[in-house]
Parts: C-alpha cells; sequence; structure tokens
C-alpha cells in the first residue's frame, strides 16, 4: 500500500524537481521498499531520475551534509587528505527529536532563537516526517578560511562543536529554572512535578531519577555534570570542638582528641564533600535544564557521510512528507499538515537566497576555541604539579625522545601536542617561544592538526597557574607513539621524566643548575651560612668520620 502511495507522489513534477535541485553536489542514498538501502555512493542529477527510482521501488532518499566536487568518486576508507580534497562544503544541520510532539516544536524554537542570538538568520526548517525536525544553516553563513584553515575542511569538527555550543547556550541562556517552574524561553512554563507526570505519558519505560536529571549542576568551565569528591586536607585529620569552635588537623587519626583550646573533646570530621569537577578541576557550577533529558539532539549526524533525510521524501513508517516550513510556524505545526496530497507549495531548505555570507564567523570562532579548550583540559592530570624554572633550558639539553617528536609524526599528533606543550612550560620556555615551536612542529607533521587545537591547548596550559609534568618514560606513552629513544646519558642517570633530563643534561653541558648566577654557580641571592651553621656543619662531619672509623 505505501509503495502504490509513494510512486503515485514521486511521480508529481515539482515533487520531483524539489529533489533533484536538494541533490545537487550531494551523496544520495535511496531505501528501496522500506527495507535496504541502496549503492553508495549514488547522486540524482535530473528529475526524472527520482521517478526511475521511484518505479524500482524506492520509498525514501537521503543525502549528504557535505557537499562534493565529484560525489561518485567518493570512496570508502579514503583518508580524511582525500576527502578534504574532493569536499566542496558542508551545511550545518541539526537533528531535533523527541517522543513528545509538542517538545520537539519547542526545542526546535529555542534552537532557531538560540542561532539568531548569535548573529545567524540564514535558518530554514524541515519537518523529519516524523518525530521531529532538521533546522539547516547553509554553508554560505561561515567564513571561507578561520584560523588560516579552510572551513571546508573542518569537518565534522566544525559543526559538531557547533552543535554543542548551541545546546548549551539553550541550557544557559534561554531556558531558567526559579523557585521549581522551568521556563522554556518564555513559549512555556511548567514546575518540575508537573514535567515528570508529562514525561510519563509518552515514555512509560522512563525509569531514572527524573530530579536529576531534568535539573543538574553542571560545570561552568568545561559543560560537565557536577561530581562530588571525598578528600582529606593535606592528607591531614580535622578535629572539631563543638564546645568552642576550634579546629585542629592532625596526620594522626583518632576518634577524637583533647581540645587545646578548652580542654573539651574535639570529635574527628575526618571526611567532607567538595564540589570540583573531575574532568576540568573547577569548583565553579551552574544550575541548568538538561535538555538532553527530553530530547535527543543528534550531534552525531555530524560525521563524515552521514546522511539525513531529503526535503520532501516520504518517511517510510509514517507515510508523511518531509516538508520545509517557515520559522514562524514551528510552534504551531502539525502532522497532519505534512500529508502528501496536502503538499502543495516546495520552499527550498538551505536556501541562500538573500544570505548574508560570512554571518556565522563569530559562531563557529567561539564554538572551535570553546571546544578546544575542553579537549585540553581533558588531557591534563591535576595531581601533578611542577615549579616552571625562571630561566629557560636550551633545546641542546632537550632528551632523543622530545627530538625525535620535534621533527613530526604521522599518527598521534594530539597526545605529542600535549606532552610537548608540558615539556616547554616545565622547561621554562614562555607563551610566544613554545607557540612558535609548536606551530614549527605541526608543519613538520605529515597531517598538520587544526591551528584552533593548538591554540585551545596553549590558552588553558598558559592559564593554569602551575605546571604539569609531560608523562614519564616508565609509561607507554612514547613508546606507543614511536618516538621513544634513550642513550647513554639517561641510562647512567637513571633518568625517568623527559624534564628530568634536561636539567640535568643543563647541569652537565653549563656546570651549573639552572637559577644558578653563571659567575658565581650560586642561586641569586643565596643566604652564606652563619658561624654557628658552620660549626653544625663541622661537627656533623666530625662525627660521620668517627662512626666510619669504629666500622
Amino acid at each position: 500500500m505505501f509503495l502504490s502511495k509513494s510512486l503515485k507522489y514521486y511521480k508529481k513534477p515539482r515533487v520531483k524537481e524539489a529533489i533533484a535541485n536538494a541533490a545537487v553536489d550531494r551523496e544520495i542514498s535511496v531505501l528501496f521498499d522500506c527495507k535496504f538501502f541502496g549503492k553508495r555512493p549514488d547522486v540524482i542529477n535530473y528529475p526524472e531520475d527520482v521517478m526511475a527510482l521511484a518505479l524500482k521501488k524506492a520509498s525514501s532518499f537521503h543525502c549528504s551534509e557535505e557537499r562534493w566536487y565529484s560525489p561518485l568518486q567518493i570512496k570508502t576508507g579514503q583518508t580524511r587528505r582525500e576527502a578534504d580534497e574532493l569536499r566542496k562544503g558542508w551545511d550545518l544541520v541539526l537533528d531535533v527529536d523527541c517522543p513528545h510532539w509538542y517538545f520537539s516544536k519547542l526545542t526546535t524554537r529555542l534552537f532557531i532563537d538560540a542561532l539568531k542570538a548569535n548573529g545567524i538568520n540564514s535558518i530554514t526548517v524541515k519537518f523529519s516526517g516524523n518525530k521531529g525536525f532538521h533546522i539547516g544553516v547553509p554553508f554560505e553563513s561561515f567564513p571561507e578560511t578561520i584560523n588560516g584553515i579552510e572551513t571546508k575542511n573542518l569537518f565534522p569538527e566544525a559543526p559538531r562543536a557547533i552543535a554543542k555550543y548551541i545546546l548549551e547556550f539553550v541550557e544557559k541562556e534561554l531556558i531558567k529554572v526559579r523557585d521549581g517552574v522551568i521556563d522554556f524561553g518564555g513559549y512555556y512554563q511548567v514546575t518540575l512535578e508537573e514535567l515528570k507526570k508529562l514525561i510519563k505519558t509518552f515514555n512509560k519505560d522512563y525509569g531514572k531519577d527524573m530530579s536529576t536529571e531534568f535539573i543538574v549542576k553542571k560545570c561552568s568551565s568545561c559543560g560537565t555534570k557536577k561530581e562530588e569528591q571525598e578528600k582529606t586536607i593535606n592528607n591531614y585529620y580535622t578535629y572539631f570542638c563543638t564546645s568552642c569552635g576550634h579546629s585542629e588537623k592532625k596526620r594522626v587519626e583518632k576518634d577524637f582528641i583533647k581540645c587545646p583550646s578548652c580542654g573539651s573533646i574535639a570529635d574527628l570530621q575526618k571526611n567532607f564533600k567538595e564540589e570540583k569537577c573531575n574532568n576540568c578541576g573547577s569548583k565553579d557550577f551552574l544550575q541548568t535544564f538538561n535538555v538532553e533529558a527530553i530530547i535527543e539532539v543528534d550531534t552525531i549526524l555530524l560525521a563524515s557521510r552521514h546522511l539525513f533525510r531529503m526535503p520532501y521524501s516520504l518517511h517510510e513508517k509514517s507515510g508523511l512528507v518531509s516538508v520545509v516550513i517557515p520559522l514562524d510556524k514551528v510552534m504551531s505545526f502539525e502532522k497532519e499538515q505534512a500529508k502528501p496530497e496536502l503538499v502543495k507549495e516546495f520552499p527550498v531548505f538551505l536556501n541562500t537566497e538573500g544570505i548574508k555570507y560570512g554571518e556565522g564567523t563569530s559562531i563557529l570562532s567561539k564554538a572551535l576555541a570553546i571546544q578546544a579548550e575542553k579537549e585540553a583540559k581533558k588531557a591534563y592530570d591535576f595531581s601533578k604539579k611542577y615549579q616552571v624554572p625562571e630561566e629557560a633550558i636550551p633545546e641542546d639539553c632537550f632528551p632523543p625522545t622530545i627530538q625525535k617528536m620535534r621533527r613530526g609524526l604521522r599518527d598521534g599528533r594530539k597526545r605529542a601536542l600535549f606532552a610537548l606543550t608540558n615539556f616547554f612550560i616545565c622547561c621554562g620556555w614562555g607563551k610566544e617561544q613554545t607557540e612558535y615551536e609548536l606551530y614549527a612542529w605541526n608543519k613538520r607533521n605529515e597531517e598538520p592538526l587544526r591551528e584552533v587545537y593548538i591554540k585551545g591547548q596553549l590558552r588553558y596550559a598558559f592559564l593554569k597557574k602551575e605546571a604539569i609534568m609531560p608523562p614519564n618514560y616508565q609509561t607507554r606513552f612514547y613508546k606507543d607513539l614511536g618516538v621513544y629513544e634513550t642513550d647513554d646519558f639517561e641510562s647512567s642517570k637513571n633518568i625517568k621524566n623527559p624534564v628530568q633530563y634536561a636539567k640535568k643534561k643543563f647541569e652537565l653541558l653549563y656546570g651549573r643548575k639552572i637559577g644558578e648566577d653563571p659567575t658565581t654557580k650560586k642561586k641569586p641571592g643565596r643566604k652564606k651560612l652563619t658561624d654557628e651553621q658552620k660549626e653544625m656543619r663541622r661537627a656533623y662531619k666530625e662525627k660521620l668520620k668517627k662512626e666510619k672509623i669504629k666500622k
């Protein structure tokens, strides 16, 4: 029955023309007989191609988010470089889906508002054909290059970063939680209890603790959910006196101690809770509404060669058309309006008419910078701290492993960037010197990293008050990268870390320690021993001699 209806629908001239126009420069895949997809890659060049496929029992049409110079040249397993050369551009397509129809419309409306608030006006929306909507922003809205890189090559990381940025913007800026009432951008207000009941009506299998799913605390720095950590202060145990309020810290763990202030019993207060993000270490959290608890925002759609349902294609489950709708009609749109026999108008999805070129520059720049900074924070171990020397260690003191890594890599570039950044900082290199070296290293890589990623790493690394040592040699870090090398100096000194190697090699080559005055070989400002201290040292040496003679 569905196939007879689909054939009747797809043979309409305006339907064939609309689908063929949407297929320009895109990879196409066709679902046949509601069961299996046809060959990939495929293309639709003419309106009659749609009819030919319909006669072969085509039930729905799907196309790529990416635009290609020659879609038929796409091949499975192609390298990133091959894909970049073949890719002409990409469009931002956000797939908003929800089992509750009203929330699908509401969230779509909020996403549109978020895009507009960030300077993007070239927005089109279409019904997915079943439960949700597709929000589209054409590639022409974004700059040709950003941070010295062609924007067309920033796929899928750029659209994925924008999708995450918009999701967080909606949660932080458009949905407000006040006194148990959730305000969805002024379009809808509901209490938490009412929302729970509403969710249960359309999702009977929802068995989670919804009070923690809907209202969550998220790290204001990296966006991850709040986690409570138990710890003691500097390995001390805290004792508190309820009589006088005095607190005492001791290394010894006892049930109680005698209060040194009033003599009463001071109880042990060993463990306490501290709000701290396990991902980035931040202690700043925001209470937000968790949008992903009620809808599915498919950011996985933003993957190479992933497809979305073409505008004016039928949906095989619902039998409805994926129609394009005006932005101001989203909240009032009903599924019945997408019945095949009612579709008379065919506005363009991802329309570029009257577009303001480059209007998405700001949001793209923000999204990439935020995403790069988040990835940088994930790479750091906050348990290991190191005091940066005031004097920079020169290159001739670097260990063989670091020297090999600096010559460029084929794989593991992000891990290498993490190690090199920390190594240079721990060797006393400043921001400009480190930045110059990392960009030079990146050019030597077989396939350079995105420049925005390096900027994110540098920004976060130099914002931290304390440096973090690069990985030790004992780990498989350097061996997995294929850069581990050793020499006689490293073996003879039992060196465990690249920074330790650099410092010891500096002492060998320059005859002094880092920070010592080259003329005196003493640290500037170092106090001389007093006569009393000299006498104590002399007496101690005499004692050691006597003990040695006795033995």
